[in-house]
């Protein structure tokens, strides 16, 4: 088990990791009211839990129960629960791309992350144990729910945002993607690509995340760039879904998770 730090800078604000997981709490609440909103039985050791249990859970307790159950419904039921909610964030994203237009700016999501005490190489293994789609992705963020074939192609089955629903996302890994943001040159891209709906349809949304090494750890730019008529309020969530995520995957390398 290793001694880490993590401090990241969003829109010139600095947050702690405890800032984070602040965020993390809430929305592992929101996740457990949804699922019983949704009709799910959402239980704690056999017990069926209320609407109103969700807010008397300790943070500890709800990042639990949340993993517990989604665990214990598996990627299939999920789907069956939250299909409406798919549906109807498909269709917003249908309908923000129907007004995309080649050379349209983008909206900049970015997320600078910098960690001390675990390295590149440490790193590299929890994104390894996280892609292999075992508990441990479902663990680093509170809106992540699986890993589905679309088509015969992989898609996360995750909120984005902390805005509206989940729906499934296809990353198309394209490396030679040009990123309209101002990258610095010490930084090694690590993921460039651009994200489909689970039905193919193009999102016009860029995902490109960059590395460094430095002495003490690494840093990390976590980036996205969405397309004109993106909520704001999606846009700037997904910079806190992205430092709860790549904070999930440092608690995985150190052994924490």
């Amino acid at each position: 088990m290793k001694d880490y730090k993590v401090e990241f800078d969003i829109d010139g604000y600095t947050y702690s990791q405890q800032m984070i997981e602040a965020f993390e709490f809430e929305r592992n609440k929101h996740v457990l009211h949804e699922m019983i909103h949704l009709g799910a039985d959402v239980t704690d050791q056999d017990k069926s839990l209320s609407y109103t249990d969700i807010d008397f859970l300790s943070k500890e307790d709800a990042a639990r129960i949340n993993l517990e159950n989604k665990v214990k419904f598996g990627t299939d039921r999920l789907l069956e629960i939250y299909h409406n909610e798919i549906e109807r964030t498909d269709q917003m994203w249908k309908d923000i791309v129907a007004n995309y237009h080649e050379g349209d700016p983008y909206e900049p999501c970015i997320t600078h992350m910098k960690v001390t005490g675990v390295t590149m190489d440490d790193l590299g293994e929890g994104l390894m144990l996280a892609m292999a789609g075992d508990d441990s992705s479902l663990a680093a963020n509170p809106e992540h729910y699986g890993h589905v074939m679309t088509q015969e192609v992989p898609a996360g089955f995750e909120g984005m945002g902390m805005f509206g629903g989940p729906n499934l996302m296809r990353i198309q890994f394209a490396p030679d993607i040009k990123i309209p943001l101002d990258i610095p040159s010490d930084y090694l891209p690590f993921t460039i690509g651009y994200s489909e709906l689970g039905d193919g349809t193009d999102m016009h949304t860029l995902a490109a995340h960059y590395i460094k090494d430095t002495d003490e750890g690494l840093e990390m730019l976590l980036t996205c760039c969405f397309p004109q008529g993106t909520p704001e309020e999606l846009v700037k969530g997904h910079e806190i879904h992205l430092a709860s995520e790549f904070l999930g995957l440092v608690k995985i390398a150190a052994d924490q998770i």
